[in-house]
């Protein structure tokens, strides 16, 4: 859903009229967002990027959110995330949550990539691996300690524990030379 207008129907509902750009200002407020929940980056993101820059690569991220917008962005920024990302699909502005195969392909057409020449990399077997694999690309899932998931009909194309990992798969590399 599209956040500041639920916010101005529920404000209406409670007999207070608002404009769409209120809700959205209301709603920017209210959208805590990952500096405060503790949300950070895996120690070796930044490396791992910046090596697969290096490669040559184009880099981008698939991923699902119930909301995008300003605090978003900076949060992004924040990180340091959008310098290396050559595209940001996201399922709210896309209208599709992974595994469905409308999100890849938004960022496979902004990419200009076919599908067998991109590479997933997440931590989740069915949103991440399955979604990726059902259009044919190659799938790393990064296991999360944390989270035990199983799911016996998915099998992934990589496994690893650290991000840096993924300059050393062969997926990136053919004859020596990045892909």
């Amino acid at each position: 859903p599209h956040f500041p207008t639920v916010v101005q129907e529920v404000l209406s509902a409670k007999g207070l009229e608002t404009s769409l750009e209120q809700s959205e200002q209301l709603w920017d407020a209210w959208n805590l967002e990952g500096a405060f929940f503790g949300r950070r980056l895996f120690d070796d993101t930044m490396h791992t990027l910046h090596g697969l820059r290096g490669m040559g690569l184009r880099l981008g991220c698939v991923t699902n959110r119930p909301f995008a917008g300003p605090s978003f962005v900076a949060e992004v920024a924040d990180h340091g995330l959008a310098d290396p990302l050559d595209v940001m699909s996201v399922s709210c502005d896309i209208g599709y949550m992974k595994p469905h195969p409308k999100i890849y392909q938004h960022a496979l057409e902004t990419l200009d990539i076919a599908p067998e020449e991109a590479v997933m990399v997440g931590d989740s077997l069915r949103a991440d691996v399955e979604g990726a694999q059902a259009l044919g690309m190659t799938a790393v899932w990064r296991k999360h300690h944390a989270l035990k998931e199983v799911m016996d009909h998915v099998e992934p194309d990589f496994t690893i524990d650290e991000l840096g990992e993924l300059l050393t798969l062969p997926c990136f590399h053919t004859n020596g030379r990045a892909t």
